[in-house]
């Protein structure tokens, strides 16, 4: 007999609406996983107990709601059995797609956790009746089940489709709810129950615990399920505003960047751009969306900004310098910045950055013309002017310029930094040198010489500062045509002396009465007549007007020949103009003799040349020099020029940089999240860079201006490069290149400045870093013989074109062949020091293989003098220091804040703040601090003015001052020094040196 039973259609739907809010709990909380950068592990966890859960729960109350007439008991370890395999199954199945992407086992893995779960529970039933079921029954339960966990991992793929459209995601869940049940009651839909051993009963009476049973495991489920969903949607609102803050954040930083910030899709056009962009560029809103980004460069420059365009596609952040396109056509440079738009992976377009750099590109473009039109100017000069300094005894040229260098067959680049001996020998040399000692003592010097050949008069002029000499400047002038003509005037005149019949003075003896005797006709051809017309001349009444070199008119008395009379002394040359006609002037060196004892005529004897041709080389003479004046002071006023241009441009990077680098400090000392401590780190290393480029400049002005002060002394070669190879080597690594230190014999030693021998060791370094090869080798040696150390960096790099290697210590000379960030400044700076400790340098170069940079100084003995022991710090923890007073005298308020942030971790240091000189003043009066510190340009004051007025009072005097300031000229500092300011720091500040320095002062003063 078959027996058949009844469905309560409550509990089977109450079945499904438990399927389906479990499909819907189970896909928000995947979402929830997926929105996180990585997935987060309690969103899986809840999501495949909600999915495992409600699995178990529709196929429970499934069975729960059909009624049979027979009896039927549960294995309850069967029941929970079931319950595990539901939520493992679904554990593993989201373990598998969210973590390792396995979609196709993952989808498999939920259709077997469908069917295990069915077949336990179906196991766990125990009767006393045969069941039976159909094989298409089974079959297509288990087809549906495989289906299903396909649908549900094509769900899963789309979940982020499914957070936009809600629609989609509720069909979603009803579409996985319905295929639950209907896996569940097809394969019940397949069984008969058989004719046994069985006690009839009469509907309704067969488990009376059924009904209830389906609504508790109904009622526990939808509970938990709707828990899960408030948590979720509690922290998805709790996401959504701090997102929403940071989509303020960002939003607030692309439309207030005070740069210009733009959107470039993959296609080349501007998607959005900032306020700043549209005020720089001119174009609307409207205007500048879907504009071609390469339409804002010039035509000529599209195919290297499409270069770089797509290397920022291809997810390569880069960095360039480019002349923008204003709408009215006006040309800015900009430093442009791009970098990839990323998204799953996958390039979606590029930020770029836009920093006007117009006003700097200009003042570096005036800097350079100025020094170019200076070097020009001197290049021009027909002789020489060139600069001495002393050092160690000799004296080096630092600068020469002019055409007479030609003549002498030198150029520039021989003589700068070349010591006087390189050029003279033997007693030349010695000469030479007495004479630029005199100079350097403080005597300024005028001389005729000769060199190579050519006769040259030279004047030397001491530079004094404070007492001291600083340098000579010297000035030379081809003197060949007066050289010459003094010659030939001197045979002349002893051809005169001994060839009556040929002389060429013009020689006349005239009577008392001035009526010429006698006369050469030489005489009148020197005063432009015939011999005859002279004749007619009176001396004592002579028509022409007659001046002095002065331009005074010679008086009649004052004429030599009348002097000579009435004196009856002889009277030697004597230098007269005559003008013998309105526009011809002849000047005559005359001499007078009288004549008294002559027994036929009493009178004088009159000799004069003409020494026109004489007086007028003597003028331009004068002229030259006094162009050379003019000259020098005109380089003298660009030189100071350009000194306090470039005081003025480190004043006014320093200060912003200081509030910039030391924040960034602060950051760096503190725990961030990765990427923002890269971010901190990028802000740092482009800090540095510019801080580089300022320290890199002003050295090269003080070196070029002759102010840069040595510390010289025997040096150990192989200590020197085992200092700059320990400095350089961890910087190789990190770009992938092999730096090697060949080892050579200890015991070599030059003569140096060891700060400035690892200056030009640490840049050619890092130039090799810099144009290497990735992976590829750099080598650091060097070789000696008794005479000279050559000290070589070898690299493997791009190499120098032969076109470009003459020009690369040229200062802010950049490479036209590849783009790569620097200065410029780097190699300018080597051959500066190099020649200034008398030293010489070079490259050889092949492109595409590698270049060899080399510097060379001369071998001395290694120095008697021990190196002296470093005194032990005095540095003490400022912790330990009682309660102490600091005033800083400040009015940049980012400067004031850094401050406050550096000395805030010490309870017991008190900082007080002016804002101004003034302040300060009466602050100090008032308060009495232990240590000052000082910014030396005040906005009412100066700095020096307020150390005056320190220093002029008894009680306040002894109170030590901190220069921090953006002044980083030598003189400043040394001006600083000799007022009695106790430390003298640059912005911007180095935050453990200034500690350093602080708590030694705070120490002493205790």
């Amino acid at each position: 007999m078959t027996l058949e039973g009844n469905y309560n259609l409550f509990t089977v739907f109450l079945a499904i609406v438990v399927g389906i809010l479990s499909a819907y709990t189970a896909l928000d909380l995947i979402e929830r996983s997926s929105s996180s950068p990585r997935p987060q592990k309690k969103w899986v966890l809840m999501s495949a107990l909600s999915f495992g859960l409600g699995v178990w729960a529709v196929q429970v109350i499934g069975l729960l709601s059909y009624y049979t007439p027979i009896t039927f008991q549960i294995n309850m370890w069967m029941l929970i059995a079931s319950l595990l395999v539901a939520f493992l199954g679904s554990l593993l199945s989201s373990w598998l797609y969210m973590i390792k992407k396995m979609s196709i086992i993952s989808g498999i893995l939920i259709g077997i956790t469908l069917l295990m779960t069915h077949y336990i529970l179906l196991f766990s039933l125990k009767s006393n009746i045969a069941l039976q079921v159909q094989p298409w029954a089974s079959l297509l339960s288990a087809t549906i089940s495989f289906v299903l966990g396909a649908y549900i991992v094509h769900a899963w793929f789309y979940v982020k489709t499914l957070e936009q459209n809600q629609m989609m995601k509720v069909m979603s869940s009803i579409v996985t709810g319905c295929g639950l049940a209907a896996m569940h009651y097809i394969h019940l839909a397949g069984y008969s129950l058989k004719e046994g051993t069985f006690i009839i009963r009469r509907w309704g009476q067969f488990l009376p615990y059924q009904e209830p049973f389906a609504g508790l495991v109904a009622s526990v489920t939808l509970t938990i399920l709707i828990l899960f969903l408030l948590i979720a949607a509690y922290k998805k609102h709790a996401e959504s505003h701090t997102n929403m803050i940071k989509e303020a954040s960002y939003r607030s930083l692309f439309n207030y960047n005070p740069d210009i910030v733009c959107s470039i899709s993959v296609n080349g056009f501007i998607n959005v751009m900032n306020t700043k962009g549209k005020d720089v560029t001119g174009y609307a809103m409207h205007e500048m969306e879907h504009l071609p980004f390469l339409m804002l460069f010039p035509p000529d420059d599209a195919e290297r900004i499409q270069h770089f365009f797509q290397q920022s596609l291809d997810g390569t952040s880069v960095h360039y310098d480019a002349t923008l396109i204003k709408q009215n056509g006006e040309n800015i440079y900009v430093e442009v910045t791009q970098m990839p738009i990323i998204v799953n992976g996958e390039s979606h377009g590029i930020y770029v950055i836009l920093k006007d750099i117009t006003e700097r590109k200009v003042a570096q473009e005036a800097l350079c013309t100025l020094q170019s039109e200076l070097a020009l100017t001197m290049n021009q000069h027909d002789g020489v002017i060139f600069k001495l300094k002393k050092v160690n005894g000799k004296f080096l040229y630092t600068m020469s310029e002019g055409k007479l260098k030609k003549g002498f067959g030198l150029d520039t680049d021989e003589m700068v930094g070349k010591a006087i001996d390189m050029f003279l020998e033997g007693k030349q040399l010695q000469e030479k040198h007495n004479l630029y000692e005199k100079v350097w003592n403080g005597q300024a010097l005028s001389y005729e010489g000769f060199f190579r050949g050519i006769p040259y008069y030279e004047t030397l002029t001491p530079v004094i500062k404070g007492d001291q000499v600083v340098e000579i400047i010297g000035n030379m002038i081809d003197i060949t045509n007066l050289h010459r003509a003094q010659v030939q005037l001197e045979r002349s005149e002893a051809m005169y002396r001994s060839v009556l019949s040929t002389m060429t003075e013009g020689v006349v003896f005239h009577n008392c009465e001035g009526d010429i005797v006698a006369a050469n006709e030489h005489a009148a051809s020197i005063l432009g007549m015939s011999y005859d017309e002279f004749y007619q001349i009176n001396t004592m009444n002579l028509a022409w007007r007659m001046i002095h070199p002065n331009g005074e008119i010679f008086q009649k008395e004052d004429i030599p020949s009348v002097r000579c009379l009435k004196t009856g002394k002889a009277v030697e040359n004597v230098v007269m103009g005559i003008w013998v006609t309105p526009h011809k002037l002849i000047w005559l060196s005359i001499n007078a003799q009288r004549l008294s004892d002559n027994e036929y005529h009493e009178g004088v004897v009159v000799t004069f040349k003409d020494i026109t041709k004489q007086r007028q080389q003597e003028v331009e003479l004068l002229q030259i020099n006094k162009r050379l004046v003019v000259a020098k002071e005109e380089a003298e006023k660009a030189n100071q020029t350009k000194t306090e241009f470039l005081s003025k441009v480190s004043h006014e990077l320093r200060t912003p940089l200081n509030s910039i680098m030391g924040y960034t400090q602060i950051l760096g000392d503190q725990e961030l999240p990765p990427i923002q401590t890269g971010h901190v780190q990028k802000i740092m290393r482009a800090s540095q860079h510019l801080l580089n480029l300022i320290n890199e400049t002003m050295d090269l002005s003080k070196i070029e201006g002759g102010h840069v002060s040595l510390n010289m002394e025997s040096l150990s070669v192989q200590q020197v490069l085992e200092e700059a190879y320990k400095t350089m080597h961890p910087i190789a690594l990190e770009h992938n290149m092999n730096l090697t230190l060949l080892q050579q014999q200890p015991d070599v030693y030059v003569y140096g400045d060891n700060l400035r021998l690892q200056q030009i060791l640490l840049n050619l370094l890092t130039n090799a870093v810099r144009y290497s090869k990735p992976y590829g080798s750099i080598k650091l040696a060097f070789k000696s013989d008794e005479h000279v150390v050559t000290i070589y960096v070898e690299d493997e790099g791009i190499g120098i074109s032969s076109s470009e290697i003459q020009d690369i210590f040229k200062p802010f000379y950049r490479s036209k062949s590849v783009m790569i960030d620097g200065t410029g400044i780097g190699l300018s700076l080597v051959k500066q020091l190099v020649l200034i400790m008398d030293g010489t340098y070079g490259v050889e170069s092949v492109e595409g293989i590698g270049s060899t940079f080399w510097v060379q100084f001369p071998v001395v003995k290694a120095s008697d003098k021990s190196p002296s022991i470093k005194e032990k710090s005095v540095l003490q923890s400022i912790a330990s220091i009682e309660k102490a007073s600091v005033l800083y005298i400040e009015d940049y308020d980012e400067n004031i804040e850094l401050m406050q942030s550096v000395l805030a971790p010490y309870n017991n240091v008190e900082l007080f703040i002016a804002k101004n000189g003034r302040q300060g003043i009466e602050a100090i009066q008032t308060i009495h601090p232990k240590v000052i510190l000082l910014d030396m340009n005040l906005p009412d004051i100066s700095g020096e003015e307020v150390v005056k007025a320190i220093k002029s009072q008894d009680q306040l005097k002894d109170i030590p001052v901190i220069a921090v300031t953006a002044n980083a000229l030598q003189g400043d500092v040394e001006k600083a020094v000799s007022m009695g300011i106790e430390e003298y720091i640059t912005k911007p500040i180095h935050i453990e040196t200034f500690l350093h320095k602080l708590a030694r002062i705070l120490n002493v003063k205790k």
